[in-house]
């Protein structure tokens, strides 16, 4: 019997466990990653957001609006990789890179370096995956991720959510670092990467206390080696009507500076057609919508004395002008702001490589634009305008 218990012992023994184990809260995760470059002392600034979770899960039972429970720390390097190990040199405790949910570059950084070349950096560096969310930014890294929502809940904030917003109010796609390294190599692609910004004491609490809230305005616009340029969503409003992802976007009528209704613009669908005509490339876009009536102003002489089929032409009016102006104002930068030159090259490969080194686009390179609308839900508009004398309507 002692042999037998001797045996299970020296067994046990040799048995793997659990010996090199550590423990959750000995590890700092790193939630979010911030790049920037400084010109003065020719480095790479990185800057790392890591959450207490146990501080996350007291601020969402007690709603502690004070403590976001969240650090940011920086390092610096010569390389992104360089950086990236001083960062993690300089941390009391074990750092796990693979629950980056968001990575931030800082315009200095994109201006400095291509940026392809940047996150070969960050593939290099195993830990990081390809699926976090890319943003750019013209603020402080360190203000961007340290900002929380009204609750000061770090996590849920558009930063990490940023799809929630966009099926609510679509107008520059959320894009990930896998769909950025994807399509920024891509022949004749314009990469829009959205950009967050701050706005300044926005919100304000029951004691009159007010805080900065984050802020998606726009997008910066990179193809291959040029220079990047910013626009903000009303520059790109254009860019919304011939994005597949689009699913809500509002739309806004006016006629001779009045708003004659509001409208949502749900899932338009587009499509390009090209014709090379004397070695020159003409580009045709076909349009076609649904929308949702949302409100008009009471009066006779804006929204309550137009037709469905005035609405209709409206509309097609004003997403045709916006289509233009985008592509006009992206033109003034030398971006190509809808990839027309990518369809181009997808469509008809054999003249491209023909035309490819005198191809340039030109204001008369968007030949015609097609809208087709149809207003799928008008609410009350049709009984209030059909059904409601003209006298009571004035009220």
């Amino acid at each position: 019997m002692k042999k037998l218990v001797l045996m299970f012992v020296l067994g046990a023994i040799c048995l793997s466990a659990c010996w090199d184990s550590t423990d959750l809260q000995d590890i700092q995760y790193i939630t979010a990653l911030g790049i920037d470059y400084d010109e003065d002392e020719k480095d790479y600034v990185i800057y790392g957001q890591s959450v207490d979770f146990v501080q996350l899960s007291v601020n969402q039972e007690g709603m502690n609006q004070e403590k976001s429970g969240a650090w940011v720390g920086k390092a610096r390097g010569e390389t992104i990789l360089m950086a990236l190990e001083n960062f993690s040199s300089r941390s009391n405790q074990v750092l796990h890179w693979g629950h980056v949910n968001v990575i931030v570059y800082n315009m200095n950084a994109l201006k400095h370096e291509p940026l392809i070349d940047i996150n070969e950096g960050l593939y290099r560096f195993q830990q990081i995956r390809t699926t976090p969310w890319v943003f750019g930014t013209q603020e402080n890294l360190e203000d961007i991720l340290l900002l929380t929502n009204m609750f000061g809940d770090i996590v849920h904030t558009e930063l990490f959510n940023p799809n929630s917003v966009y099926k609510e109010r679509a107008f520059i796609e959320p894009l990930t670092l896998h769909q950025l390294m994807r399509n920024f190599p891509e022949k004749g692609r314009t990469v829009v990467l959205p950009r967050i910004g701050v706005n300044k004491k926005e919100l304000k609490n029951n004691n009159g206390q007010k805080k900065d809230s984050l802020s998606s305005d726009g997008a910066i616009l990179l193809k291959g080696g040029s220079e990047i340029s910013a626009f903000t969503d009303l520059q790109l409003a254009g860019l919304r009507w011939l994005t597949y992802q689009t699913d809500i976007s509002p739309l806004q009528i006016e006629e001779e500076g009045k708003t004659v209704a509001a409208l949502n613009v749900i899932r338009p669908k587009s499509v390009v057609d090209i014709e090379v005509i004397n070695e020159e490339v003409f580009f045709d876009l076909y349009i076609d919508i649904n929308a949702s009536l949302l409100d008009f102003p009471p009066d006779e002489t804006l929204g309550a004395s137009k037709t469905i089929n005035e609405l209709l032409e409206l509309i097609k009016e004003a997403i045709e002008k916006q289509i233009r102006d985008t592509y006009r104002l992206s033109l003034e930068e030398g971006k190509d702001v809808y990839s027309l030159e990518n369809h181009f090259y997808r469509s008809d490969i054999r003249s491209y490589q023909r035309l490819e080194q005198s191809f340039q686009l030109n204001e008369s390179s968007l030949r015609n634009i097609t809208v087709s609308a149809v207003i799928e839900h008008t609410g009350e508009y049709e009984f209030y305008r059909d059904r409601v004398p003209k006298e009571e309507q004035k009220r």
